[in-house]
């Protein structure tokens, strides 16, 4: 699918996003299922819950993030996820990315790094 058929794909649900605000993972559906009733502050209302398709109203992940709506649409073996938070200087989205986790934090956060001296890893920002 084009970076266009999946933008479309949410407008499909009243949400008008652009590919940067759309993150995208090797989690499954389920992930987020799990991560939602386990692990969210606030779990939301669940709108649509289908094999392949995840969608919840009003939930808020972790107390110091705002409440949004977040859906999780599969498409084979990635995962397009609309809803996770964006941090302010995080860098985009590598193209094809299908290994970041969101479902625990749904966090798009700065990437962890490697000190040279010590190889330890600390988070950037």
């Amino acid at each position: 699918m084009s970076d266009d058929d999946i933008v479309a794909h949410f407008a499909r649900f009243g949400y008008r996003v652009s590919i940067s605000q759309i993150a995208f993972t090797g989690e499954t559906v389920q992930d987020f299922r799990e991560a939602r009733l386990g692990k969210w502050w606030k779990a939301g209302k669940l709108r649509q819950d289908e094999p392949g398709l995840l969608r919840i109203e009003e939930a808020q992940p972790r107390p110091d993030q705002r409440t949004r709506d977040v859906i999780v649409v599969s498409f084979g073996s990635s995962r397009a996820v609309m809803g996770v938070e964006i941090r302010p200087g995080a860098p985009p989205l590598k193209p094809g990315d299908a290994t970041n986790r969101y479902a625990p934090v749904m966090e798009w956060a700065h990437p962890a790094k490697t000190t040279a001296a010590s190889g330890k890893v600390v988070k950037a920002g």
